[in-house]
């Protein structure tokens, strides 16, 4: 079994992180510096988000793979 099969959230993480860390860095925002600063409420808004986006990801990659599969 391949890494696809055993994590499909895998890519998506990474490319969520990478983006992620591409406007920490553009900002100079330093990470655990936020961490530190965000309130209760904060933290919450922020885990919805990351959880509707993760949807989103994986409502489009299934998308995704439906138009390969009748391209084929």
């Amino acid at each position: 079994m391949n890494d696809k099969s055993s994590n499909p959230n895998a890519i998506p993480e990474k490319v969520a992180k990478v983006m992620i860390d591409e406007i920490f860095r553009k900002n100079n925002v330093n990470p655990e510096e936020i961490k530190n600063n965000l309130s209760n409420d904060q933290k919450k808004m922020l885990k919805d988000m990351v959880e509707d986006l993760r949807e989103q990801v994986n409502q489009f990659n299934k998308g995704e793979k439906d138009t390969t599969k009748t391209d084929e």
